[in-house]
């Protein structure tokens, strides 16, 4: 989509951005090093399938049966379980009652379990308590070992110990019991999740490449590798996002509540990428989308710095992180509709497809907090749609950017070639201006003035001298002289012409010199008025240069009454080389105009304009 040229500050300076997002990173860092040097529980066990049977309750509400795969909701209250355990075969089918010796592994989604067995003292597993810290909040497997001397129902007690929970914990804990058994855990929990982890390894793989591409197109300053950066960013995310979403399994380490903390800040950086991403293809709401950008920036930041600085736990930020998401995503999602209406369909097909992420975001939460399906769900099914549609721009924007770097590299070659011809031309051309002729006699007039009046011979040398060095040291001028100057270099010329015609008037009327011009832009005009012009006459003539300004413009005005001649009828093109080139270089410089007006035996009038904001 087409940039619009309005934009925020941080629009307008992508530093101001990667800045923000390398402050998040180094929060982010601190954050796991925080629950790196606090954290206290690791985590290694083991499963065969055992299932749960009996009935729940909410509070002390009526007891109700266990059915599998019913949601029990886990924020309306404490829930209490009440059944055994029961064995399962490899191939799923029912064996009995489990009354075994070996440990029960229950899976833990931040929540408490206290197990109630006949006479027995209530069993916690509650790694939220202060003996283990706060920085055991987690996602963690626990264990319980049965007596066996009984085969009475036992109780499970599950407390929510946060400000809010997962609506969904009572279910993945009855769909995850399992028999901590010999074999590797990590294994066995891997072998069941082993799809979604080869694909989280599978985007790692290609964000890195992203990345790198984004990297070569920084170095080659093509004009998409901003939006490189960030998709790779969002692809990585997502990854990282895969492979911690799985049932504990530690990856790189076994402290769970910096796993945790890798999954939660993961989710969090992959909505911020993916936000910045929509905000960069804005059209009418770009602004507004920049400044809901350091919103979300600034509570993203907030909330990885809080669990450092204070006693908040980091999952305890995640519901007000969700709403803050939620309230960008909006704002976005409106942006994005505003623009809709004034795309073309395929441009509308696009932008349905980047607002995808934040619909499948706003699902997840409405499905999380009904219990219809564990967080993130439709995320995932969203990741695949954003990597195809990431491959596609990598494989069209690299070459496409590799071609333009090119053809810009090819561009800026033929422009300094002709800038370079264009230089040597106005060389040749003020060379031009300096009429041979004019030099023989003037170095004639010299030399007679030599032996009548010395000191009138050695006033025209020093002005001679004056208007050669004028000439010369304005050949490479590129930028625009003051007024005053190259008033300084017409009198130079004008004294030495009325050496030689000491009948001819020259009438200066300068109102202003604050203002700024091309050098040798009024002396050739005031040149051709008495070469041209005062010439003809048989004797006399007046020329006025008078500078003045008007309520838009400085104007310089050179004006004879000489011969004139009819500015309709042909003219040899060589003799007007020099107004061509006064012409050009007023426009290119100090976008002012050259109007030639001229009336045959009235007289001839050089008008140069320049707009006042050249000189604001």
């Amino acid at each position: 989509m087409e940039e619009v040229k309005d934009r925020s500050e941080m629009g307008k300076n992508p530093c101001l951005r990667a800045a923000g997002i390398l402050l998040l990173v180094l929060l982010a860092g601190v954050l796991l090093w925080y629950n790196h040097a606090t954290s206290q529980q690791a985590m290694s066990a083991l499963v065969a399938q055992v299932r749960f049977e009996g009935e729940y309750r909410i509070e002390d509400g009526a007891w109700q049966t266990i059915v599998p795969g019913q949601h029990i909701p886990a924020t309306k209250g404490d829930v209490t379980l009440r059944g055994n355990f029961h064995m399962l075969a490899p191939d799923g089918e029912y064996v009995g009652l489990y009354t075994g010796d070996l440990p029960i592994s229950l899976y833990s989604n931040h929540i408490n379990l206290t197990i109630y067995e006949g006479e027995n003292e209530p069993y916690v597993l509650d790694v939220e308590n202060p003996l283990y810290g706060n920085s055991a909040c987690s996602v963690y497997w626990g264990a319980y070992v049965l007596t066996g001397e009984s085969e009475a129902p036992i109780e499970i007690r599950i407390h929510n110990p946060h400000r809010f929970g997962n609506e969904n914990a009572v279910d993945e804990l009855l769909s995850e019991v399992a028999l901590w058994s010999g074999i590797d855990f990590e294994k066995g929990i891997m072998d069941r999740d082993r799809t979604q982890r080869n694909i989280g390894l599978f985007f790692l793989t290609v964000a890195l490449l992203m990345l790198g591409s984004a990297l070569f197109s920084t170095l080659l300053h093509l004009q998409s590798d901003l939006l490189l950066w960030q998709i790779g960013a969002a692809i990585l995310s997502a990854g990282v996002y895969l492979l911690y979403s799985g049932r504990g399994v530690p990856f790189w380490n076994e402290k769970v509540s910096i796993n945790t903390s890798i999954f939660g800040i993961s989710i969090m950086a992959y909505m911020l990428f993916i936000s910045s991403i929509i905000t960069d293809f804005l059209q009418r709401c770009k602004r507004i989308g920049h400044y809901t950008m350091l919103v979300l920036y600034g509570a993203v930041g907030i909330f990885l710095l809080l669990p450092v600085v204070s006693g908040i736990l980091f999952y305890d930020v995640w519901l007000a992180w969700t709403v803050v998401q939620s309230m960008v995503n909006l704002v976005l999602l409106g942006c994005m509709m505003a623009d809709f209406a004034a795309l073309k369909p395929l441009r509308r097909l696009g932008m349905l497809g980047i607002a995808m992420p934040l619909l499948a975001f706003e699902a997840d939460i409405f499905g999380t907090a009904m219990g219809w399906w564990a967080g993130g769900l439709a995320s995932k099914y969203i990741f695949f749609v954003l990597f195809a549609g990431a491959l596609f721009i990598v494989l069209r924007v690299i070459p496409e950017g590799i071609y333009a770097a090119a053809k810009a590299k090819e561009l800026e070659v033929e422009k300094n070639m002709a800038l370079a011809e264009l230089k040597e031309s106005r060389v040749a051309i003020m060379l031009s201006q300096i009429k041979p002729h004019f030099i023989y006699n003037t170095l004639g007039t010299i030399e007679r003035m030599c032996l009548k009046d010395p000191q009138k011979a050695f006033e025209l040398v020093r002005n001679f001298s004056l208007y050669l060095r004028g000439n010369f040291s304005e050949l490479d001028s590129v930028t625009p002289i003051r007024f005053s100057e190259e008033l300084k270099h017409v009198e130079y010329y004008v004294n030495i012409e009325k050496v030689r015609f000491p009948d001819m008037t020259i009438r200066y009327d300068v109102e202003t010199t604050d203002f700024v011009l091309p050098a040798l832009s009024v002396q050739p005009l005031v040149e051709n008025a008495i070469k041209h012009c005062l010439m003809r006459l048989e004797s006399g003539g007046t020329v006025v240069i008078h500078a003045y300004e008007t309520e838009d413009h400085f104007c310089v005005e050179v004006s004879d009454d000489g011969a004139g001649f009819d500015i309709h009828a042909p003219v040899d093109g060589k003799k007007h080389v020099g107004l061509r080139n006064i012409r050009s270089r007023l426009k290119d410089m100090v976008n002012g105009e050259l109007i030639l007006e001229s009336t045959p035996g009235v007289g001839t009038k050089a008008l140069i304009r320049i707009p006042k904001e050249v000189n604001a």
